[in-house]
């Protein structure tokens, strides 16, 4: 038994896997957090199909994968969309409603770019499936850098994303809202490129939803997030590697267990005091 639990960590392309997961855990569960609270749950999908419609176009063009290039277009694609997302409001049409669209036609033009490539299919599923058990060391070293840098940022504009998502502020101002989303933007640019559009929903909505059914609290919600996703990461390599299947939709598939447990979970604590005693009636 110790030996079935322990046998996949002895290999170090699983190591830094789990590494990778729990890089994207917190910074994840923080923007998974607002993204929830506020509602607008296609927003993390549009703009991860954006990063990825921007790498499709430079495969197109001739640029290799994991180059600066590659990434800059790609983050361009992605803040061009944080800059729309920003600044489009209506008081007639929700704003999910047009962040939905927006995911549909960036998710056409990448199959669009993509159709006269010669692994066209290939790099669509590259894109949405990543290669998390193939990541460089040097890479998530670097991403770790820019996540420092972008948590440094978020944590300054934290007060006042706390007002606009709670609904203190409304309408937004738009510069808070320009830093939010142009953080976000490149978080989610940085993360498609190590490990696809699939897990990185997996890791903004999932342990958020969850954290919000188990605590009320900002803080302690935030700590379920990344716990949550840090347990999703272990437990979804983990089968992963002994069920011989691709990690990204296993990871994606042991999280979502997850939020089915915490949701019984709440449920099963809320029963007692929601339900009258039987023996006063």
């Amino acid at each position: 038994m110790i030996g079935w639990i322990a046998d996949p960590w002895a290999y170090p392309f699983m190591r830094w896997a789990l590494f990778c997961c729990l890089l994207l855990a917190g910074i994840h569960a923080y923007l998974g957090f607002h993204v929830v609270r506020r509602g607008v749950l296609f927003v993390d999908l549009a703009m991860a199909q954006m990063a990825a419609l921007g790498a499709a176009v430079g495969v197109v063009v001739g640029l290799e994968h994991d180059t600066i290039g590659a990434y800059i277009l790609s983050a361009g694609f992605a803040l061009l969309a944080a800059g729309i997302f920003a600044a489009i409001r209506s008081t007639r049409v929700h704003q999910e409603a047009i962040v939905a669209i927006f995911y549909g036609m960036a998710m056409a033009a990448t199959f669009v770019a993509l159709e006269h490539s010669p692994h066209g299919m290939d790099e669509v599923k590259h894109l949405l499936v990543g290669q998390v058990l193939t990541v460089a060391p040097g890479k998530l070293l670097v991403t770790g850098l820019l996540y420092a840098g972008i948590g440094f940022v978020l944590a300054r504009a934290h007060p006042r994303a706390m007002a606009v998502t709670e609904g203190r502020v409304n309408p937004p101002p738009l510069g808070p809202e320009l830093v939010f989303y142009g953080a976000f933007a490149l978080v989610v640019t940085a993360s498609v490129g190590l490990v696809g559009v699939l897990l990185v929903f997996g890791f903004l909505v999932m342990p958020a939803v969850a954290a919000l059914l188990l605590s009320a609290s900002p803080a302690a919600a935030l700590g379920w997030g990344c716990g949550l996703a840090g347990l999703g990461s272990l437990l979804g390599l983990h089968l992963a590697f002994h069920l011989d299947l691709p990690a990204a939709p296993v990871i994606v598939l042991t999280l979502g267990v997850l939020l089915l447990a915490a949701a019984l979970g709440s449920r099963l604590r809320r029963a007692p005091a929601a339900t009258p005693d039987a023996g006063e009636n």
